[in-house]
């Protein structure tokens, strides 16, 4: 009898702790995400207008010189939508992660890589190009542009 009612109430334990709704991975995905609040150190790109690109340049004069930063960088959508990307360098390799889940008619997700070098260019795209370059499958990531 004993056996039985240790049964019975490890059963109920399970089944009234498995019914709590809203709870798990569910809930964390359909999560709303907050607004965006601008910090004094994130390069913010409006449509080719840069705010705070001495802060872009001084990562970029770090890295060159193989010291570790990082830097994040915010451009904004043709709708008004930010979307984020950290960069961090480990005086070897970046790391990057861009934040897209504020983008109203993006991908909505947030996709890390690894890439290998930063390349400056002028004249193609914008007058001044930052891109993340040797990033395995992908092979490169536009940073910044102005």
């Amino acid at each position: 009898m004993k056996k039985w009612m240790t049964t019975g109430l490890l059963l109920a334990l399970l089944i009234g702790g498995c019914d709590e709704s809203g709870g798990g991975l569910d809930h964390e995905v359909s999560q709303k995400i907050g607004d965006y609040e601008p910090k004094e150190t994130d390069v913010v790109n409006t449509h080719g207008k840069v705010e705070n690109l001495e802060r872009f340049k001084e990562f970029y004069e770090h890295v060159s010189n193989g010291k570790k930063d990082r830097v994040r960088v915010v451009f904004y959508t043709d709708e008004g939508d930010p979307i984020l990307h950290d960069i961090r360098f480990d005086g070897k390799e970046f790391k990057s992660v861009m934040d897209t889940r504020r983008d109203k008619f993006g991908q909505g997700e947030i996709k890390d890589f690894t890439c290998s070098n930063i390349k400056y260019t002028n004249g193609e795209m914008a007058d001044n190009v930052y891109r993340l370059v040797d990033c395995g499958s992908d092979d490169e990531a536009i940073i910044l542009w102005y």
